[in-house]
């Protein structure tokens, strides 16, 4: 499969509607059918951890559309983490309680109960390695968050995905019960398609909230306003078709580890979340008032 794109980068291109430019937009993507239980089953659990009432801008659509054919524990379980995700890059300085929680450390505010219940709930599914490898990634967080200055366009992209939480791509691991084998993880294939979801997701997040990459375009190469978004913009199709082109390698990569039928389909499916969930958060950019004009 392909995203197909569309245009050079050129001006014109620019302002092509992403669904032009991106074939995969042409349809609309998939929506789990449970999606009101579900948007109700987070709102509940965030009020008991003391969080927002509500799930945040869209989380659950989010989720619904990342595992639309997945059960609804775990459409419900990957939303939760949204919810949290979401709350804690408005209050990165809670990331210093979160880590003594993770530790072992009894929780105290809304957010390191919350971390608290879902840490419960997926910690034994991630493994030794997976579980040392989200505490890194939470560190990695914590220092790009609170992290001084503005970043250059060619630093941009890894402390994009440490400040965005590239944990995420574990937690599709334990939130849907597959663990995939170390070698597979470790290659230069697999990560190159977690890299580039990443990016796709972190950039999104980005544009509708009008900063990040959007700020580091306007101090490193001199744009402003709508110029620096339609810059973006065009690195978050361009990354979309790397991302495709990452994951046509994968396959191969899981049948010369011959993990047997069943296993090597549930290594694919984690794989397709890895595609699904940058998908999803383009659905969510198009879907944010400010952006209807790109479709």
């Amino acid at each position: 499969m392909r995203t197909g794109l569309h245009g050079s980068s050129g001006g014109a291109a620019l302002r092509a509607p992403l669904t032009e430019r991106l074939a995969a937009l042409t349809a609309p993507c998939p929506m789990h059918p449970s999606m009101y239980q579900i948007e109700a089953a987070v709102i509940d659990w965030s009020r008991k951890v003391g969080l927002d009432t509500g799930p945040g801008v869209g989380v659950h659509l989010l989720a619904g559309r990342a595992f639309a054919r997945y059960g609804m524990g775990t459409v419900t379980l990957f939303a939760r983490w949204l919810t949290w995700m979401s709350r804690l890059r408005e209050e990165p300085s809670a990331l210093a309680g979160v880590l003594a929680v993770a530790g072992g450390g009894e929780p105290g505010p809304p957010l390191e109960r919350a971390f608290a219940d879902l840490w419960r709930a997926c910690a034994p599914g991630l493994g030794e390695g997976g579980r040392e490898r989200f505490l890194a990634g939470l560190i990695a967080q914590q220092a790009a968050l609170l992290g001084a200055g503005t970043p250059s366009i060619e630093e941009y992209p890894a402390l994009a995905r440490a400040g965005f939480g590239a944990y995420l791509f574990d937690l599709v691991e334990s939130c849907t019960g597959v663990e995939v084998p170390a070698p597979i993880r470790r290659s230069p294939q697999w990560r190159a398609v977690a890299e580039a979801s990443g990016d796709v997701a972190a950039w999104c997040d980005d544009l509708v909230a009008g900063r990040g990459h959007v700020t580091a375009a306007s101090a490193s190469l001199g744009l402003c306003g709508e110029a620096a978004e339609q810059w973006v913009i065009d690195r978050v199709v361009a990354r979309m078709e790397e991302l495709w082109t990452a994951a046509r390698a994968i396959s191969p990569v899981v049948e010369r580890h011959s993990l047997g039928f069943v296993a090597s389909g549930e290594v694919i499916q984690v794989a397709c979340a890895f595609l699904t969930i940058p998908r999803a958060y383009l659905e969510w950019l198009l879907e944010s008032p400010r952006y209807r004009h790109l479709r």
